[in-house]
């Protein structure tokens, strides 16, 4: 029986994080849109997220804070920390490799958590796991062999997107325990003010500039803060609240594919033959991975 005329809709979940998906993919065009320091940018997507998102978690959740561990309250802080000096790495490593190895090789940050659980637990990995993690390591190394043979700053810029894979993974693992002990608003905003907090003083030690950049890069900069970070990673900080971490693994594996067929459409940044077969077993490596999990 269909509901009466002008009751709401209750929305479904997935709408969100599609949403999320669409918006946290052009990331790696609105970065090159942006003609500044690796450092000023992340700062400015991390400061506008949270003048934004701030303000709403004081008015709704103020007293959320009240009382909190101070293990929470640190692991609050590490984790903005990782979360700065992820898309630190990984913006920098756009200056030096293309949009397509950026993003498939920043997305394996399912295998460090593996690999940072078998350490933890000191017990050998469920063999799809096992699986999941050798081939996407083979896909990577399939993308470095194919940076190497085209200079020293491709290789590197592989690297900082590995190291930003990396960070990524140190965030999730720090935010998934502190998420049951405090509200939404209040852990994104918490910890989007931590990392601009932190880049910010990174700004004023280097001297790096942040005047004088330009109309086009604080459009793409508050872009990012708005777009990619507001909606997109918050919308997925949100999905864990409700999807297995398995379930958002297999949904963000859209990320990389999205962002390099926009690398094409923005940039025509076609992606090379080892690039493609390279990420091709990397992802599917991360999606079988993820599946196992959910069958488990």
């Amino acid at each position: 029986m269909a509901p009466p005329a002008g009751t709401p809709q209750r929305i479904h979940p997935l709408v969100p994080l599609a949403i999320g998906l669409a918006a946290v993919s052009h990331s790696a065009i609105l970065v090159r849109l942006a003609d500044a320091h690796p450092v000023v940018i992340a700062c400015g997507r991390l400061a506008v997220a949270a003048l934004i998102l701030c303000p709403l978690a004081f008015a709704l959740e103020r007293r959320a804070w009240y009382g909190l561990p101070r293990g929470v309250v640190a692991r609050v802080g590490l984790a903005g920390l990782c979360l700065a000096l992820h898309f630190v790495t990984w913006i920098a490593s756009l200056d030096r490799t293309s949009i397509a190895d950026s993003v498939v090789l920043v997305s394996l940050t399912p295998v460090w958590i593996a690999l940072v659980s078998v350490a933890l637990t000191r017990r050998a990995p469920p063999r799809h796991v096992a699986f999941s993690v050798l081939l996407a390591v083979a896909g990577s190394a399939v993308i470095a062999f194919g940076s190497a043979g085209r200079g020293g700053s491709k290789l590197e810029g592989d690297a900082l997107a590995l190291a930003g894979g990396l960070c990524m993974a140190a965030y999730l693992l720090l935010g998934q325990s502190v998420q049951r002990q405090l509200p939404f608003l209040s852990y994104v905003s918490g910890c989007y003010g931590v990392a601009a907090v932190v880049l910010g003083l990174v700004i004023a030690v280097l001297g790096v500039q942040v005047g004088g950049l330009g109309v086009r890069t604080y459009a793409a900069i508050a872009a990012l803060g708005l777009v990619c970070q507001v909606v997109g990673h918050s919308s997925f900080n949100w999905g864990l609240r409700r999807f297995s971490s398995s379930f958002i693994a297999v949904f963000l594996l859209g990320e990389p594919l999205l962002g390099a067929i926009l690398g094409v459409v923005y940039f025509a940044e076609i992606p090379t033959t080892t690039t493609v077969i390279g990420g091709m077993i990397t992802l599917a490596g991360l999606y079988l991975g993820a599946v196992g999990e959910l069958r488990r």
